[in-house]
C-alpha cells in the first residue's frame, strides 16, 4: 500500500472532539514544477488543495485569530485522481479520519485537541508504517526531557512599577500594561477567541514544583485559554525548564512591538570600545515578572483533573522576550548592554567600570531584580577577559579582540547533528540546529554568508516547506546535497580553528565607486579628488539579458570593484538600488545567484585589502546613470559634471 503526504485543513469545534471540515481532495503524484530533481528527492510530493469552512465562516469559534491551521497528514492509496465525493486512492472519507488519528499519534495538536478513533476497515499496521517517499522517512520519536525534574527557580518578584519609574525613554512603560492592566491586555486579544483547552502530557509530576515556587496555581476559575505545557532540558542535562505552547494566545492577539535587542555585531563592536566589564544574569529572569491575577486567566495550563494558571512571564508567549529585553535595557541604560537576561556593565577604565557597577547595583536593588554571577565567578567582579552570550572577549590585549566561546564551538563542531548532516542523511530538526549555529558562527567571526550560497539556498528551500508543517515533519530524514555539505564542512574547519577577530577601522581609500545598471547595460565610474578618473561600461547579452534588475545592479558593482578599485582601505560604493546596498552591507542575499556573485566580489576585494562600504543614492544623483542609457564614457580624467 503506497503512503503519500497530502495537505488537510482543521478547525476547532469547541466540543469534546475535533473533526476535519474537509476531505482530502486530490493527490496528483507530481512534484511542484519549480523544484529541481534533487529537491523532489529530498522533500517528496506536494499537493495543492482548497480549504473549506462550514457556513463560510473563518472566525468565531476557533482557538485564535486563525481558526484554521494547516498540517501534514497521511493519505492511504496511490496517486489516483479524486473520484466522486472526494475519494483519494479508493479510501475517500477514511483518509480524513486517518488524518485525525495520525495527528493524535504524533502528539502535534498544534493548538487543537484531537481524539478521533481509527477507521474500522483499515488495519492498525497502516498507522505505524513509515511513509515510502524517496529520500524521506520519519525518525523515531523520543521525549527530549526524559522525565527530568524542573529546575529550581526563584520566588523573587520584580517591582515593575519601580522599574518603570527608572525608564528615561519610556520603552518599558509602553509594554508595562501587558503585566498590570487587564483592560489593556484584553483589548489586544480577539474577543471571538478563547475557550480553547489543550491538555498537557506528562506534566502532572511537575504540579507541586510549580506551586511551591509560585509560578502557577490550581485554577479556581475557568481559564480563557488552557494551553499545552511541556519541558525542555537545560544545559546542565539534569534539570528541565517549563515552556508554554502559547500559539492559541499568540494567534488571538496583536503581535509585540520591537524587542529592542541589539544586533550581535553592534553588541560586539560596543563591547570592544571598552577595557573592562562586569557581567551577570537574571536568576530565572522570566519568572521574576509578575502577572496581574486577572491576566493570569489567559495563561492557563491544560492539566489532567484541574487546570493551572501561570502567574509569571512564560517562555512561549510572543510578548515575553520583548518585555524582558526592554526591562533589561532600563537597568543598563548609559552603563552597558543587555541581551535579554544577560547584563554587561562596561567601562573605559577600571574606575569608570566600578562606578558603573555601583549604579547598576543600586538599580537592581531598587527594582528588586535578583542577579547572579555568570560562569561561576564572583558577583560584581570587574575583569577584562570573559565569555558573554556565546562570545569570548579579550579586552586586555593591545587591540581588543573576540572569538566564539570555545566550549560552544566544540559542541557545534563535534555534535551529533553536524555528523548526521555531513553524512548526507539528517532530520530536518538536526539540519535546522546546525544551520542556526552556522548563522551564529558567521556573525561572530565576521564571515560573509554569501560564501555559503548553496547552504543558504538549501536552508531557504527547506524552511519554506516546513512553514505550517506538523511537528513530526521535523523528524523526517532528508537528503543534504553534496554542495551544501562541502560548504558546511569548510565552515566547520574555520570554527574548529576558532580564530580571534581583531577590531579596527580601515582608512578611507580616497575614492568613490559609482555603479548603475539598466535593463540592457551597466556602467561603473571611479571618482577621486572630485574628478572622474576611470570608468567601464558594457551591455548584458545571452542569459544575463533576462536577469532580474537587482542581479544586474550587483553585476555592475562587481565589475566596478574588480576592474577599477586597487587602493587598499575603505572603498565607498554608491548604488541607487537598496537591495544591493543591503546585501553588500550584511554580506548575503536571498538569491543564490546574487550570493555567488557577491562572494566573488568580496574575495577579490579581500585580496586587495579593500573593505566595501556601500551607500544608497537617488537615481538623480547617480553619476553612472547616463552611461547605462546610451551615452559614451568621457575621456578621463573628467569633471563630475561630464556625467550629467
Amino acid at each position: 500500500m503506497a503512503v503519500t503526504w497530502t495537505r488537510a485543513w482543521w478547525r476547532w469545534t469547541g466540543g469534546p472532539t475535533t473533526r476535519p471540515v474537509e476531505r482530502v481532495v486530490r493527490v496528483d503524484g507530481r512534484s511542484r514544477a519549480d523544484e529541481p530533481d534533487d529537491e523532489r528527492q529530498a522533500f517528496g510530493r506536494w499537493v495543492r488543495k482548497r480549504p473549506r469552512v462550514d457556513g463560510g465562516k473563518r472566525r468565531g469559534d476557533g482557538c485564535g485569530r486563525r481558526s484554521l491551521s494547516p498540517t501534514w497528514v497521511l493519505a492511504v492509496g496511490g496517486p489516483q485522481p479524486a473520484g466522486r465525493g472526494g475519494r483519494v486512492g479508493g479510501v475517500g472519507r477514511d483518509a480524513s479520519r486517518l488524518a485525525g488519528l495520525q495527528r493524535r499519534l504524533q502528539g502535534i495538536a498544534g493548538g487543537l485537541a484531537v481524539y478521533d478513533e481509527a477507521p474500522d476497515n483499515v488495519s492498525s499496521s497502516t498507522y505505524s508504517s513509515t511513509p515510502s517517499l524517496p529520500g524521506c522517512r520519519v525518525a523515531p520519536g523520543r521525549r527530549a526531557d526524559a522525565g527530568l525534574p524542573l529546575a529550581r527557580v526563584t520566588s523573587n518578584r520584580i517591582d515593575v512599577e519601580a522599574l518603570a519609574a527608572m525608564d528615561g525613554v519610556g520603552r518599558f512603560r509602553e509594554v508595562l500594561p501587558m503585566l498590570v492592566d487587564p483592560v489593556a491586555f484584553a483589548g489586544l486579544v480577539d474577543g471571538a477567541a478563547g475557550g480553547c483547552r489543550v491538555p498537557s502530557r506528562g506534566m502532572e509530576r511537575h504540579r507541586d514544583a510549580m506551586r511551591s515556587c509560585g509560578v502557577a496555581s490550581d485554577a479556581h476559575v475557568r481559564p480563557v485559554f488552557a494551553m499545552k505545557a511541556f519541558t525542555t532540558p537545560k544545559k546542565d542535562g539534569r534539570t528541565s525548564r517549563l515552556v508554554l505552547d502559547a500559539r492559541p494566545l499568540n494567534d488571538a492577539m496583536y503581535g509585540p512591538p520591537s524587542m529592542d535587542l541589539p544586533n550581535i555585531r553592534d553588541f560586539i563592536n560596543e563591547v570592544k570600545r571598552h577595557r573592562f566589564a562586569m557581567q551577570c544574569d537574571g536568576v530565572s529572569y522570566f519568572y521574576q515578572f509578575p502577572i496581574h491575577a486577572s491576566i493570569s486567566r489567559y495563561f492557563g495550563i491544560g492539566m489532567k483533573g484541574c487546570d493551572m494558571l501561570l502567574h509569571v512571564l512564560c517562555m512561549g508567549w510572543s510578548w515575553a522576550p520583548c518585555i524582558a529585553q526592554r526591562a533589561s535595557n532600563v537597568l543598563v541604560r548609559d552603563l552597558g548592554l543587555a541581551w535579554v537576561d544577560n547584563f554587561l556593565v562596561l567601562g573605559g577604565s577600571l574606575d569608570e567600570a566600578q562606578r558603573n557597577v555601583a549604579v547598576f547595583r543600586e538599580r537592581t536593588q531598587a527594582a528588586r531584580v535578583e542577579v547572579r554571577a555568570e560562569g561561576g565567578g564572583a558577583l560584581w567582579e570587574v575583569c577584562s577577559r570573559f565569555v558573554c552570550v556565546g562570545v569570548e572577549f579579550d579586552l586586555a590585549a593591545e587591540t581588543q579582540r573576540h572569538r566564539l566561546d570555545p566550549s560552544w564551538a566544540e559542541r557545534w563542531v563535534d555534535g551529533s547533528g553536524m555528523t548526521a548532516v555531513l553524512s548526507g542523511r539528517a532530520t530536518a530538526r538536526q539540519f535546522a540546529e546546525v544551520f542556526g549555529g552556522a548563522v551564529w558562527a558567521t556573525d561572530i567571526l565576521a564571515i560573509p554568508r554569501c560564501h555559503f550560497a548553496a547552504l543558504l539556498s538549501f536552508a531557504g528551500r527547506l524552511g519554506g516547506r516546513m512553514v505550517g508543517a506538523a511537528a513530526h515533519s521535523w523528524d523526517e530524514v532528508i537528503d543534504v546535497p553534496p554542495s551544501t555539505r562541502r560548504e558546511l564542512g569548510a565552515l566547520r574547519k574555520t570554527v574548529q580553528g576558532n580564530p580571534w577577530v581583531v577590531g579596527g577601522t580601515a582608512e578611507d581609500s580616497g575614492s568613490v565607486l559609482w555603479t548603475d545598471a539598466s535593463s540592457w547595460a551597466w556602467a561603473a565610474l571611479l571618482e577621486a579628488e572630485g574628478r572622474l578618473v576611470d570608468g567601464r561600461q558594457g551591455v548584458f547579452a545571452g542569459p544575463d539579458a533576462g536577469a532580474h534588475i537587482n542581479l544586474k545592479e550587483m553585476w555592475a558593482l562587481a565589475e566596478g570593484v574588480v576592474r577599477l578599485c586597487w587602493a587598499p582601505g575603505a572603498q565607498r560604493c554608491r548604488v541607487d538600488n537598496a537591495a544591493v546596498v543591503g546585501a553588500v552591507a550584511k554580506g548575503s542575499s536571498s538569491s543564490y545567484a546574487a550570493n555567488r556573485l557577491l562572494s566573488r566580489t568580496i574575495r577579490a576585494a579581500d585580496r586587495r585589502k579593500i573593505v566595501l562600504c556601500p551607500g544608497w543614492v537617488p537615481s538623480g544623483e547617480q553619476q553612472a546613470d547616463p552611461y547605462t542609457r546610451g551615452a559614451s564614457l568621457p575621456r578621463f580624467p573628467a569633471p563630475l559634471s561630464a556625467s550629467r
